[in-house]
């Protein structure tokens, strides 16, 4: 599927084994810029086994390859069963461009009513990104890479 996201011109996939290594690369790096107190770069196989595992109990992934070179720009992971987004990642080169709401836009396929995220109490960025997507806070969890605080935020249509 071919689809415009402001400024950038992207082919949606489902996952495919291969996309781990790009979805590793750009996952460490959009993560060190976004909470540079945490390694992330060591942190790539948590990364490929949750994946496996979320894939296993029903969650499907969603790539953004550019559509010229075929780059992936970013991905997003939706459990539909619980409603919960596990993942949306942006590639560094890819942040401010309109990418994420596109991601979003096509986890709300797979849960139109309702969504729900758990965000690091440090991510800034994620968290102004979901409060402007009209997120709201229901509670508090553990971030699942690091064990930190975190928020959970609910969207409703």
């Amino acid at each position: 599927m071919r689809i415009r996201a402001d400024m950038n011109d992207v082919h949606l996939h489902y996952f495919l084994r291969p996309d781990h290594i790009d979805a590793g690369r750009i996952w460490a790096a959009t993560s060190s810029l976004t909470r540079p107190k945490v390694e992330f770069e060591d942190r790539r196989g948590w990364l490929f086994e949750e994946i496996e595992a979320w894939h296993d109990l029903g969650a499907k992934t969603f790539c953004a390859l550019d559509a010229m070179s075929g780059h992936m720009r970013g991905f997003v992971t939706i459990d539909p069963q619980t409603k919960r987004v596990l993942q949306i990642v942006v590639a560094p080169e890819a942040l401010g461009s309109g990418l994420a709401k596109t991601l979003l836009e096509q986890a709300r396929t797979c849960a139109p009513a309702r969504l729900e995220v758990v965000v690091a109490k440090d991510n800034g960025r994620a968290l102004r990104f979901f409060e402007r997507e009209g997120f709201r806070q229901i509670g508090s969890a553990q971030d699942g890479v690091t064990g930190d605080p975190a928020f959970v935020l609910e969207w409703r249509a």
